[in-house]
């Protein structure tokens, strides 16, 4: 979708200023990184034939050490916390799989394995409110350790889904989880209550819960909605994404 719409897609300069942050960052780690540490590395490996390479913002050879550094908000950290976060874990193991398969001139001479992963999480949103619920304004979080043949599926199957996507084709829709998405559910209200009495994923439980419960007056449809592609996706905000715009 670059490819085919990057000439029309508009972008508001403001919205760059959390990236503009990033770069900040990879400058200071760049400045005052120890011998031991390899800032902004890139490294290139085979797979299938195809060359496949990544960035790492931090790699400590002397402690296998992977780490990523990213401005986010408290509500991504804390749901990472309790959930884990895929996209995080893909891309740290996808790098950890570059570094310990890159083919010569790229990666990190000599280095053998990886053995930690972690996001550095620098809280953009953090405040007094959130250290009730534990947060600090930087929080570390572990990533689990892929194997190297789940790697290895994972990238194959990326291969194919760009591989899939030549010419006008578009790709194929994202997953519901690279979407951000909720779903539609239904909500028991009653007059002079802005809040729910229950909230159910169809509209039958709903009416079964007011019907059992003998409380709430009517149900109300909450369409659910993909966060991701309405609100961060320039192609989805903008019209080019053929699954938003059907939606």
């Amino acid at each position: 979708m670059r490819r085919q719409y990057s000439d029309q897609l508009e972008e508001d300069i403001s919205e760059r200023l959390w990236p503009l942050y990033g770069t900040l960052m990879h400058s200071i780690l760049e400045e005052f990184a120890a011998e031991e540490e390899h800032v902004e590395t890139e490294a290139i490996a085979e797979v299938d034939g195809f060359r496949i390479s990544g960035h790492m913002d931090l790699v400590v050879t002397a402690d296998g050490l992977l780490q990523d550094y990213k401005f986010t908000s408290s509500w991504a950290v804390k749901s990472a916390k309790t959930e884990g976060k895929v996209e995080w874990d893909r891309q740290l193991n996808v790098y950890r799989f570059l570094l310990e398969n890159a083919i010569d001139g790229s990666g990190i001479p000599h280095l053998s394995t990886i053995k930690k992963l972690q996001i550095v999480a620098l809280l953009r949103d953090w405040g007094p409110r959130h250290e009730r619920d534990g947060l600090k304004p930087v929080e570390v979080i572990e990533v689990p350790l892929w194997s190297e043949a789940e790697s290895l599926d994972y990238m194959r199957d990326r291969i194919q889904l760009h591989q899939a996507a030549q010419g006008d084709t578009p790709p194929s829709m994202c997953s519901p989880e690279e979407r951000w998405a909720t779903p539609t559910t239904y909500a028991v209200m009653k007059k002079g209550r802005q809040s729910a009495l229950k909230v159910c994923h169809s509209e039958a439980t709903a009416q079964d819960w007011m019907t059992t419960h003998k409380k709430g007056e009517w149900v109300e449809q909450r369409p659910g909605q993909n966060k991701r592609c309405e609100s961060y996706c320039g192609f989805g905000k903008q019209g080019f994404c053929p699954y938003q715009a059907a939606s």
